[in-house]
């Protein structure tokens, strides 16, 4: 586990709304779930904000049921600092399209520590291990921290790049094949997630992305030597 990770509260099987298991924590009364759901109703809020914004619960108690409910660790604070440290080839575009800021990277062992608001975005989970064989261990945090990370993670030296413009998945794919073509043997991957394709072609010298948005009419790709 990592430095000031907390466990996350035992997650019943039926996976209960975020408000029954506070409630059933004892950290919200009935009454209180109640005028949050009616006030919640009104805002537009989620449940989990109203219930701060009320005052009836803090981030932190909040941020444990919504682990809870996700069965997610989690983290009360994280110093976006750890960021700089280069712990991933991922791209800046890439890492806001599966919304899973990583911060620390074992290469030897392929696993990655990404931080992520709630709800944990699974599928996009899935696409990282599909397409790079890492494994992601997922840690929930509060949704301004999680703000402040994404605004402060750059791409470390030597990461993939997304740069040149493609038209759907097939044009992407083709382009990736052309940019590869320097390798005898290549390798390609195609992984989706909510409104996005990622392709992923890997060689012996070089490796390039495509992400393509399902609702966009341009996506980026780029090689780049590993």
């Amino acid at each position: 586990m990592q430095d000031g990770a907390t466990p996350a509260l035992p997650a019943p099987p039926s996976r209960p709304r975020l408000g029954v298991l506070l409630r059933h924590a004892g950290a919200i009364t009935e009454r209180q779930l109640s005028v949050a759901l009616a006030s919640q109703r009104e805002s537009g809020c989620r449940l989990g904000e109203e219930i701060r914004r009320l005052g009836y619960a803090g981030g932190d108690v909040v941020l444990r049921g919504l682990a809870a409910q996700h069965n997610a660790k989690y983290l009360s604070s994280f110093d976006v600092a750890r960021l700089t440290r280069g712990p991933s080839r991922l791209p800046v575009e890439m890492v806001r399209a599966l919304r899973l800021v990583p911060f620390d990277f074992d290469a030897e062992s392929g696993l990655v520590h990404v931080i992520c608001a709630a709800p944990v975005p699974r599928a996009a989970v899935r696409a990282l291990r599909s397409l790079t064989g890492w494994t992601a261990e997922v840690y929930l945090v509060a949704d301004d921290v999680w703000d402040r990370a994404l605004a402060a993670y750059t791409a470390p030296e030597g990461a993939e790049r997304l740069v040149t413009a493609a038209r759907g998945v097939d044009e992407a794919a083709a382009v990736v094949a052309e940019t590869a073509s320097t390798d005898r043997s290549v390798t390609m991957r195609l992984a989706r997630w909510e409104q996005f394709a990622w392709v992923r072609v890997e060689g012996p010298v070089h490796v390039a992305n495509v992400l393509v948005p399902a609702m966009e009419e341009t996506c980026q790709v780029a090689p780049t030597a590993q």
